[in-house]
């Protein structure tokens, strides 16, 4: 896949993206570091809800390159490079956008963070903080109800839980994120405000 041309296949994700109205001088880029079922995809829907964000989701990405990926693809160079052109052309854009993945190491997240900025955006890193045993429960769940049909998404085996838990590295503290705890349904009222802030300082068009 090395021959893909990312900005184009850039430009065709976008048009497939429920993209809202605004647009912004500055847009701000959210992206999220949180192991399996941590809380990640809740706090996307409650942002979007508030918030005039593109999501952008790391299932819908893996599904557009190939529509007959496993989990175990989920996290390859190509869905990544895709996010990252992905997320620079909506900043040119002046769209703002949440990144609804798990966005592991540090080099990805420098990466994103600095693809916002030359694109002319900003960037917030946003680490979902849940313990390991809630969400394998939460992942548990998760999987019977995809089995049964009431859900959409992959299924997740202790192997995968695991091997996500031992490759996600939490971000330091010089990244400057916030933390949200994905055990409260009411954590995401400490995270509104900082981002009502950064929406204050981008000047809408």
């Amino acid at each position: 896949m090395d021959e893909l041309n990312f900005d184009v296949l850039a430009e065709d994700n976008i048009r497939i993206l429920t993209i809202p109205p605004e647009t912004f001088r500055k847009p701000l880029c959210v992206i999220l570091v949180g192991i399996p079922s941590s809380g990640k995809t809740s706090l996307v829907e409650k942002l979007k809800e508030k918030f005039p964000f593109t999501v952008l989701s790391e299932e819908n990405m893996t599904s557009f390159l190939s529509p007959r990926a496993t989990i175990f693809k989920r996290g390859a160079v190509e869905v990544f490079k895709l996010a990252l052109k992905t997320i620079e052309h909506l900043m040119m854009q002046g769209k703002t956008c949440v990144y609804d993945a798990n966005v592991k190491s540090r080099e990805q997240r420098d990466l994103i963070k600095k693809a916002a900025e030359l694109a002319g955006g900003s960037y917030l890193l946003i680490y979902v903080d849940c313990p390991k045993e809630i969400c394998y429960e939460r992942s548990q769940r998760q999987n019977l109800a995809i089995s049964r049909g009431e859900a959409k998404g992959f299924i997740i085996d202790r192997d995968f839980f695991e091997f996500e838990v031992a490759s996600t590295h939490a971000p330091a503290v010089d990244e400057h994120h916030l933390v949200y705890n994905g055990q409260s349904e009411e954590a995401a009222y400490q995270i509104y405000p900082v981002i009502e802030e950064r929406f204050k300082g981008s000047e809408q068009y």
